[in-house]
C-alpha cells in the first residue's frame, strides 16, 4: 500500500483490502456519512473500558492472536497476547481514575503551540 499524508476514502478502501478486514466503515456510509454525522454535531466521549470479547488485543498486540504475524495489520504492538485479560484488569486497578483536562477543539494547528 502506497504511503498516505491523511485520511481518505481511497486509504479507507485500500486499507480494508490489505488488511483483509469486513468493511463495516463503506458499509455505514463511508466519509460521507462521517460528513453528515459532524455536520450535525458530535459528542466526545472519553472512557475507561475493557474487552470481554477480544481482550483488548486488537489495540496493541498481535490479532487475531492465531493469525500468521507477517500479515500486514496483524502486530498492532507490543503486549503480549496472554494480556487484557478482562478479570485481571478489573482486580488490579479497581480504583482506576482518570481527569481529563484542557480540551481543545479547532481547526489543525491552532490548539497546540507544538512546545510543552
Amino acid at each position: 500500500m502506497a504511503a498516505h499524508d491523511s485520511i481518505t476514502t481511497q486509504f479507507c478502501n485500500k486499507a480494508k483490502v490489505v488488511f483483509g478486514d469486513h468493511d463495516s466503515f463503506g458499509q455505514h456510509g463511508g466519509m460521507a456519512g462521517m460528513s453528515r454525522a459532524m455536520a450535525v454535531g458530535m459528542v466526545l466521549v472519553l472512557s475507561i473500558w475493557d474487552n470481554h470479547t477480544a481482550n483488548m488485543l486488537w489495540l496493541d498486540s498481535n490479532y487475531p492472536t492465531n493469525a500468521n504475524l507477517n500479515k500486514p495489520g496483524i502486530a498492532r504492538g507490543t503486549c503480549l497476547t496472554t494480556s487484557g485479560v478482562p478479570a485481571e484488569v478489573e482486580e488490579l486497578a479497581a480504583s482506576v481514575t482518570v481527569t481529563h483536562s484542557n480540551i481543545k477543539f479547532g481547526d489543525i494547528g491552532t490548539t497546540y503551540s507544538g512546545t510543552v
